[in-house]
């Protein structure tokens, strides 16, 4: 095999899934048909569980140079009365705020240049995949010069690459979702929007809340950051408009009258968008699997779009890990979409009701909408876990943990850089001092870092971990590499059926010797 895994398409979810396999020692080539990230905004916003990637992947000074922190989401009726304010400024499990807002454009370029000169991976920019096949060893992409200026596909200089899995990256249009024959479920929902993208002049004049909300049902509105400095509009096209209309300079610049004209700013892009919600059914087959938007497309009203495919690759490229270095079976892959398919699934329902409050376009039900808002306040907004895969039975299973930073010999640590990208038994000192130590064998052999937190250990900077623990009536958590719990446990013997559960969840089984000790 020429590579380890070739992975086409070159977004954000395919990028942190290469720099993830490139770090692990494994070879990966990156098939990609332009010669350089798409230049104009795409994705504005991430979570705090995309920072925690972020920084876990050691670029945190360099993407908080270009994210802005969110604060308020206010939603307004059509005569801008609050509908609802929607505080983010609290603490979340990962440390800072719940949301941020980027430039896509910004954050393709750190990634790349992140991936600059790293070992193991080759980059083919400039050609197009044309088909994907698999054998019982391995598969492999056909591929052939394309001109980003024509558009035009040499097959005349055709070639063929191999590797032992492929991961298609590629977008909604994905080559490989069609190669391992999946198909999108579709969830119903499609509505068009205009999508504007402006760098002002002076943003200070621009004085509204950090995400607007706007439940006019004559024309749905939304305004968002797009970043440091840009700011994004929205606009709902109704069924009966033509959006042929909407993608025309003039109709965006009278749109934007009310806030700013012309002069006030550089217009970045304007586009006329179609939302939907749709899953793929099948994120594998044999050596063939999908990822980010080649898996799921859904409405923007959450934000989660990009977000959900770095899930993906944070999710995929840990278990491809143990696959590729024999520590566990290529069945352990059938669990990336038992795992991802329903936490996106929940991610697509979640934003679909978010967009039919905001896409109401009928005067009477918007007034009925409003008077629930009024008298009782926006629903809660769940944001999903694991449900299913490689975790345990019982209470806190699937959960994302807390992070927090740690008190070490060489002063403050982040917890994940001192876990790496391993499971990890989190508890207090007399829990992880009870473990036997043929349970301990086992932990080490699958490299699971044990970390004891609390008096006479590392003493936590913020107590996120230990009020998260007594939260859950626990003194313990099996965490996995991607930050989702495996389990909790409320003694020491838990703890050991926790990881005897998972040596066996990840198909290396336990050692038949005990190691003698307690």
């Amino acid at each position: 095999m020429d590579y380890d895994v070739i992975v086409v398409g070159y977004g954000p979810t395919g990028k942190i899934l290469a720099r993830c396999l490139s770090d692990a020692g494994h070879s990966v080539a990156i098939v990609e048909r332009w010669p350089e990230a798409y230049p104009l905004p795409r994705a504005v916003a991430y979570h705090h569980d995309i920072k925690r990637v972020f920084h876990a992947l050691g670029l945190a000074s360099q993407i908080e140079a270009i994210s802005r922190p969110l604060s308020h989401y206010i939603w307004y009726n059509a005569d801008w009365k609050v509908l609802a304010d929607i505080d983010e400024t609290g603490e979340t499990l990962s440390g800072g705020r719940q949301s941020l807002s980027f430039n896509q454009p910004d954050l393709e370029r750190l990634l790349e240049r992140d991936l600059q000169g790293r070992s193991g991976i080759a980059l083919f920019l400039r050609n197009e995949a044309q088909g994907v096949e698999q054998t019982a060893d391995g598969a492999s992409v056909t591929i052939a010069p394309f001109d980003a200026e024509t558009e035009a596909v040499d097959l005349s200089k055709i070639k063929q690459i191999t590797a032992k899995y492929v991961v298609g990256c590629d977008g909604a249009n994905s080559l490989v979702r069609e190669a391992l024959g999946s198909t999108f479920l579709d969830h119903g929902f499609d509505a068009r929007w205009l999508v504007i993208d402006v760098r002002p002049h002076d943003p200070s004049k621009l004085q509204f809340p950090d995400v607007l909300q706007y439940c006019n049902p004559a024309r749905p509105m939304t305004i968002v950051w797009g970043g440091v400095v840009n700011r994004r509009w929205e606009f709902m096209i109704k069924p009966d408009e033509d959006a042929a209309e909407f993608a025309k300079p003039e109709k965006t610049w009278e749109l934007l009258s009310r806030w700013m004209k012309p002069g006030d700013g550089e217009l970045v892009r304007h586009a006329v968008y179609r939302f939907r919600s749709v899953l793929a059914q099948g994120w594998r087959n044999g050596r063939l699997l999908i990822a980010g938007d080649a898996a799921h497309l859904m409405p923007p009203f959450m934000g989660e779009g990009m977000g959900s495919g770095i899930r993906d690759s944070w999710n995929l490229a840990w278990k491809l890990d143990r696959v590729l270095k024999g520590t566990s079976s290529d069945a352990l892959l059938d669990a990336y979409e038992a795992e991802r398919g329903p936490n996106v699934d929940a991610y697509i329902r979640v934003s679909m009701e978010v967009g039919k409050i905001v896409c109401e376009i009928d005067a009477e039900a918007a007034k009925a909408r409003d008077a629930a808002f009024l008298s009782g306040g926006p629903p809660p907004l769940d944001f999903p876990g694991l449900s299913g895969g490689i975790i345990a039975k019982g209470d806190g299973a699937g959960l994302l943990t807390p992070h927090d930073e740690l008190e070490t010999a060489q002063g403050f640590r982040r917890l994940d850089d001192i876990v790496g990208r391993n499971f990890a038994l989190i508890g207090d000192p007399a829990t992880l001092e009870a473990l036997d130590n043929r349970v301990r064998a086992i932990a080490d052999n699958l490299g699971v870092v044990l970390v004891a937190i609390g008096a006479g250990a590392h003493r936590e900077a913020n107590g996120r971990i230990a009020a998260w623990l007594a939260g859950h009536k626990a003194v313990a958590v099996l965490v996995r590499p991607d930050f989702y719990a495996f389990g909790l446990a409320r003694d020491a013997m838990q703890a050991e059926q926790l990881l005897m559960e998972l040596a066996a969840k990840l198909c290396t089984g336990i050692p038949e010797t005990p190691v003698q000790g307690d």
